[in-house]
């Protein structure tokens, strides 16, 4: 059984733990090995998460049979357009539908926050822009954000929530 959650602060070591489990798989043919860990220690450490959540990120968790398999984050309530920070969820799990739960359950949030539209960026060698795709993103804009002594290489994504 899969559900999706708002996280608390207590589910800010698991979400750290996911992270550190998850990216290495993600981007090992992606990125190199050194910026997998540069990212890693500034954004998915329990202070980096605390803070990110301080700077008004609101996370969600996916649980698989009790057990956290996957989280979100949102930002941006300010105005009409929200900001997907991040989706991932373990590889065990992929293809059975909870990251469109996720996903679904992330859109709901922004509706009820009288979001409009929903923003992301991913990595143009990401497969997860497939995903994205399919359920209902379009490719607006390609970019390369300069980041450390690294580039991002990223697509970004819009959704009407309308």
């Amino acid at each position: 059984m899969m559900e999706v959650r708002l996280a608390e602060i207590s589910d800010l070591k698991s979400i750290s733990k996911l992270a550190n489990e998850i990216w290495p798989l993600v981007y090992f043919d992606i990125i190199s090995d050194e910026q997998i860990s540069l990212m890693l220690a500034q954004f998915y450490t329990v202070d980096a998460i605390k803070q990110q959540v301080a700077e008004g990120h609101v996370f969600f968790i996916l649980e698989h049979d009790g057990l956290a398999q996957g989280f979100a984050s949102i930002s941006n309530f300010n105005n009409l357009v929200s900001k997907l920070q991040k989706l991932y969820i373990h590889q065990n799990l992929h293809g059975q539908g909870g990251g469109k739960m996720m996903l679904e359950a992330v859109e709901k949030y922004c509706r009820s926050k009288n979001a409009t539209e929903l923003i992301l960026n991913v990595n143009r060698n990401n497969k997860a822009q497939h995903f994205y795709k399919k359920l209902g993103f379009q490719i607006t804009e390609t970019v390369n954000i300069p980041y450390h002594q690294f580039v991002l290489n990223d697509y970004i994504m819009h959704k009407s929530l309308a």
